[in-house]
């Protein structure tokens, strides 16, 4: 079985570095907000590194709900968001929700992931 939604092993108690891959699905979409409430019911605020290098798109109609419920709650209360990729509509992404949220946002290059990790998961 391919996993499309990763927990990864620099997630910390306060930061949840998770990376997508090819289309997922809301049930896997789940993997990772689980991961984000669990640190908010603990800490009251997360950061968030995203890596989106293999992401292609929602797999179903589920995924798309979980992120748009993300985006209007939970989003609210990420104090960093990293998002690692090279695709442009990453960068475009970060730049248009900025408005929107109080997350301090930022777009790194697929090769800068330790970078991305080192900013996000540092004090807020």
């Amino acid at each position: 079985m391919i996993v499309m939604v990763e927990v990864m092993d620099a997630t910390t108690a306060t930061c949840v570095v998770v990376r997508f891959g090819g289309k997922v699905s809301g049930e896997e979409y789940k993997v990772f907000l689980d991961a984000i409430d669990e640190r908010l019911e603990a800490e009251g605020e997360v950061n968030m590194v995203a890596v989106l290098n293999d992401f292609v798109f929602y797999g179903d109609l589920e995924a798309l709900k979980e992120d748009t419920h993300f985006g209007i709650h939970e989003y609210r209360k990420v104090g960093r968001a990293a998002y690692v990729g090279d695709k442009k509509w990453i960068g475009l992404f970060v730049k248009i929700s900025e408005p929107f949220y109080k997350a301090e946002a930022k777009h790194f290059a697929a090769d800068a992931l330790d970078e991305a990790i080192s900013w996000a998961c540092s004090s807020g």
